[in-house]
């Protein structure tokens, strides 16, 4: 018997941003200890790119969770996910400044 309401989209979505990235992750990391040089601007958005794969991974299951649960979840959850993004935007704005 399958539920129909069990988060089967949120589910995939943490899945593929996982598999997503821990490609991303591996690449920046491995780059620097290949001695790839002047990658740094690349390196930087790969870690912005990183930082969003893993917010989608994050707001999908928090949103799953939250559906489920009352009032309070859902305001909390809306706060945590403004300053996640206000983070990244952050760090964008720091990219495009740095360049």
């Amino acid at each position: 018997m399958s539920d129909k309401n069990n988060g089967g989209f949120a589910l995939l979505a943490c899945f593929i941003a996982l598999g997503a990235s821990a490609v991303i992750a591996f690449i920046t990391y491995l780059l620097p200890l290949a001695g790839v040089e002047g990658a740094d601007g690349v390196l930087r958005v790969l870690q912005i790119i990183l930082q969003i794969s893993l917010f989608i991974g994050v707001v999908f299951g928090a949103f799953a969770f939250a559906g489920r649960r009352g009032l309070i979840t859902k305001i909390l959850l809306f706060a945590f996910v403004t300053v996640f993004a206000a983070a990244i935007i952050l760090g964008i704005i720091n990219i495009a400044n740095a360049s």
